[in-house]
C-alpha cells in the first residue's frame, strides 16, 4: 500500500465513523398523564417503564415529575430505578394556594418518605414542594423549611417558581437549591436558535446574582411545536429541534448548572396548542439527529 492510498484509506475510515452524539440535558420532565390524549389520563406502570427506559436510552440521566397523583412517585421510581435514572421528585400545590393545599403537602411528604425507604437515597435528586405557587415567596418558604425540617431525609429540598420570580424575589433561593423554570419562548425576543443563550447568558447570570453560591437546577426548558407566535418565537416542530439542539449544546458548555428538558411528550389536555405542544417523544431522534452536533 502506498503511502497516498494508505492516507485515503485513514481518511475515508475517520469519515465513515459515526458521530456518537451526547445528551448533556440532566433529566426530562414528565406529566403523570400520558401522551396524546385529550383529557387527563394517569399513566400506568409499564407506561412509565417505557418512558423511563426511552429516557436512559436518550440519555436522560433523571426524570422530572410535578405531582404526586396517579401514584405517579412509585410507579416514575420503580420505573427510574429498573431504567438505571433517578427521580427529581415534586409535590404539587393542589389547592391552589399553600394554605388550601396544606393536608395534601403533609399526606405527600409522607408519601416522599415511604418511596424514599423503599427506593433508597441515591434514587432521587431533590425534592421540591410547589411548582409556581402562586402565593406569598413567606409562605412557600415556611412550607419548604418545614418539610425540609420534618420529612427526616438526606435529599435536598427547595421548591420551583420562575426564574423571574426568583430574581425579583431572592428569598426563593434560602432553601437546598434553586430550582426555577427558564423558556425562551414565553420571553418573546429571543428565536429558538437562541434559547440556549437565553439560559445561560440572560437567566443563570441572573440567579447567580440573586443567590450566590446555590446549585441552580432549571427545572424546565424547552420549546413549543404548535400554536401561536409570541414576539419573534415561532411555535414549530422546526424551531423546537432548532431550541433542543441549541440548549444541548449550551449545557455542554457549562456543566455546573442542570437543566431539565420540557417535556417527554405532547399533553393534550392543556389549556392551549403553546402549552400542548413542548412533548418530544415521538418527534425528534434526539441521538441520532439533534443532539449531533454537540
Amino acid at each position: 500500500m502506498t503511502f497516498i492510498t494508505a492516507f485515503l484509506f485513514s481518511v475515508l475510515s475517520i469519515l465513515a465513523t459515526p458521530i456518537v452524539a451526547t445528551n448533556h440535558f440532566a433529566g426530562i420532565g414528565a406529566s403523570n398523564s400520558i401522551g396524546g390524549s385529550s383529557s387527563y389520563t394517569c399513566r400506568t406502570a409499564s407506561q412509565w417503564n417505557a418512558l423511563a427506559s426511552d429516557a436512559k436510552n436518550s440519555g436522560f440521566k433523571a426524570i422530572r415529575i410535578t405531582g404526586f397523583d396517579c401514584n405517579a412517585l412509585d410507579l416514575a421510581s420503580s420505573a427510574a430505578a429498573a431504567a438505571g435514572i433517578q427521580v427529581l421528585a415534586g409535590i404539587y400545590a393542589s389547592g391552589g394556594t399553600i394554605a388550601a393545599s396544606i393536608t395534601q403537602i403533609n399526606n405527600d411528604v409522607q408519601t416522599f418518605r415511604a418511596a424514599y425507604a423503599k427506593y433508597g437515597a441515591g434514587r432521587y435528586v431533590g425534592l421540591t414542594v410547589g411548582n409556581e405557587v402562586n402565593d406569598s415567596v413567606g409562605n412557600i418558604m415556611a412550607k419548604v423549611y418545614d418539610v425540609r425540617g420534618s420529612v427526616g431525609v438526606t435529599t435536598p429540598v427547595s421548591t420551583v417558581h420562575t426564574w423571574v420570580a426568583i430574581r425579583n424575589s431572592p428569598a426563593l433561593c434560602g432553601a437546598d437549591f434553586v430550582g426555577a423554570n427558564a423558556h425562551a419562548f414565553y420571553d418573546g425576543g429571543r428565536t429558538s436558535g437562541q434559547a440556549g443563550d437565553f439560559v445561560f447568558k440572560t437567566v443563570v447570570p441572573a440567579l447567580r446574582a440573586a443567590c450566590p453560591g446555590k446549585k441552580l437546577i432549571i427545572t424546565e426548558s424547552g420549546w413549543p411545536s404548535r400554536g401561536g407566535s409570541i414576539g419573534v418565537a415561532v411555535a414549530s416542530v422546526s424551531d423546537e429541534r432548532n431550541a433542543l439542539l441549541n440548549l444541548n449544546c449550551a449545557c455542554r458548555d457549562d456543566t455546573s448548572v442542570s437543566v431539565y428538558g420540557f417535556e417527554y411528550d405532547d399533553q393534550g389536555w392543556k389549556a392551549n396548542d403553546n402549552e400542548k405542544s413542548f412533548g418530544i417523544s415521538g418527534k425528534f431522534n434526539l441521538l441520532g439527529d439533534v443532539f449531533a452536533p454537540c
